[in-house]
């Protein structure tokens, strides 16, 4: 046996790829092979290869090895490590209390945020609980049940507004929103037994390739509208703005495939008609009956947790909470999958008047997370920041493919994909300071495909993370199989895969040293 066979716990750890601190965690729990000669631990190289042998296969090149989930190449079969963590499918929060009120394409189960806290929670000392994409308010409002002040950011202005909406809920008069519930359906009766035609127009601005609402359906939200505009009541006003924004896509001539597109495009029939009150007039009183159930519960905490939403984008804006001073993160950014949030909302933003024209989706499209392929494909290379070889080298390859195409071939989407990972990295740096020293980051991202090329993300954002002042504590499975066929079958994005490549759904669990 020579002596470079021996390693010591740093020397281990540089070979596995992990910190000395997870190495020799994993050593005193008996799950690596190692042994103990007084104080200091000792490693052989060839034990140490066995074992990542061992482990469902060959695994991928990456800092981490089978302690942050034993993926093999092209995603094969892992096992899952849950420590507590549940599934995060947002489907589940369609049945709860005030997280139903807005349908939501994306985003994590109410079930996870709470496990998450759970797991992080030592005391009855209330937690800083921060969300930096914090879409609808899954994370605020668990927060919020569990005791604990929370803070989000969210740049896109529907989003917005149903995260603020909701986190504010255990401050409204009930009696008031009831009375208020009452005189729009008198005002919905009076309309159409009038026959009166709405006041409001429909937004100038907005553009579909099929008329948004049919000709019967239109003047009744138009109707609503008016009512809208002669609220006096700020939350009131903006309770019923959430009511009509949740549910305008469903009686209109769109739906979500999960991107927005019409739906005889998805084989269905338009809606030609609907009640539209009568079904707003449903969605206010369910809301109306969340808000009594959660301002009960709320009275039954030894103190009111407070919210605070910015409706602003986090990087740029992340200056607003002391240094220090988080306990928990909580969250999941865009994925690298060019879902295009802001145009998905597009119907709301402008029907709403939650923007004022084209030009205020551009710079919040300018401003979000990774941007969007739609954004930075046609300017020139855009040049990737983080020091990773093998992201380097898949971009490189990504840009070389399908040159023909120009900006729609290859050389667009490694405009994105570099964008992303920018962003990752900008991220990274930006939230390391706000964090308490060992506070939790969990951070919900998944693989993806752009031209046939698979994207680690997780496994990438981890690197990014440890080289901008996380410890890596895990990469736990959430979810083994998620919806994006359509990403992966995608003519545009396809090219040549050699196997099939199954999407996976991961939580990075990070601390702060």
């Amino acid at each position: 046996m020579t002596v470079g066979e021996i390693l010591t716990l740093p020397e281990a750890a540089t070979f596995v790829r992990v910190s000395p601190k997870t190495l020799g965690d994993l050593a005193r729990n008996g799950e690596v092979p190692a042994k103990k000669v007084g104080r200091e631990w000792r490693f052989l190289r060839s034990a140490l290869e066995a074992w990542l042998i061992g482990q469902d296969g060959p695994i991928s090149a990456n800092r981490f090895g089978t302690e942050a989930l034993g993926i093999a190449e092209q995603s094969a079969p892992y096992e899952p490590q849950l420590a507590g963590f549940t599934d995060t499918a947002f489907s589940e929060n369609h049945k709860r209390r005030l997280h139903r009120w807005v349908p939501w394409i994306a985003g994590f189960s109410s079930s996870f945020v709470k496990a998450v806290l759970d797991k992080v929670k030592q005391d009855e000392e209330p937690l800083r609980v921060l969300d930096p994409f914090a879409g609808v308010g899954t994370t605020l409002i668990e927060a919020i049940q569990n005791g604990d002040d929370a803070i989000g950011f969210e740049i896109n202005p529907y989003a917005a507004l149903a995260c603020k909406v909701k986190a504010r809920a255990a401050l409204y008069d009930v009696n008031l929103f009831a009375s208020a519930i009452e005189r729009f359906d008198e005002f919905g009766d009076n309309k159409l037994w009038h026959s009166m035609p709405p006041s409001t127009t429909a937004p100038a601005m907005f553009k579909s390739r099929v008329p948004f609402f049919s000709p019967d359906v239109e003047p009744q939200f138009l109707s609503c509208l008016d009512f809208l505009n002669e609220e006096t009541t700020d939350w009131i006003r903006e309770l019923f703005q959430l009511a009509l924004g949740s549910l305008m896509v469903s009686f209109s001539n769109y739906s979500y495939e999960p991107s927005l597109g019409t739906r005889a495009a998805a084989g269905k029939n338009n809606v030609e008609h609907a009640d539209v009150f009568g079904v707003v007039g449903r969605k206010l009183r369910e809301m109306h009956e969340d808000i009594v159930d959660f301002q009960a519960e709320m009275t039954r905490q030894p103190r009111l947790a407070s919210a605070t939403v910015y409706p602003v984008d986090y990087m740029e804006n992340a200056d607003r909470i002391e240094p220090g001073s988080v306990d928990v993160l909580i969250t999941s950014p865009p994925y690298l999958n060019n879902y295009h949030y802001i145009r998905n909302t597009r119907p709301q933003l402008f029907w709403l008047g939650l923007v004022n024209g084209n030009s205020d989706l551009k710079d919040i499209e300018r401003k979000s997370f990774g941007q969007f392929w739609q954004t930075v494909r046609a300017g020139p290379d855009i040049p990737l920041h983080p020091d990773l070889p093998q992201l380097a080298q898949q971009v490189q390859e990504l840009r070389g493919r399908y040159t023909d195409k120009g900006a729609y071939g290859g050389r667009g989407w490694a405009n994105y994909a570099a964008s992303y990972f920018n962003d990752c990295q900008r991220f990274c740096e930006t939230t390391r300071p706000l964090m308490r020293p060992n506070g939790t980051v969990v951070v919900v991202i998944g693989n993806n495909i752009l031209q046939g090329i698979e994207f680690q993300t997780d496994r990438l954002f981890a690197e990014i993370a440890e080289m901008s002042g996380f410890e890596v504590v895990a990469l736990h499975n959430v979810r083994t199989k998620r919806t994006g066929s359509s990403v992966v079958n995608s003519s545009v994005r396809m090219g040549t895969v050699p196997q099939p490549t199954r999407l996976y759904e991961v939580a990075v669990e990070l601390r702060a040293r």
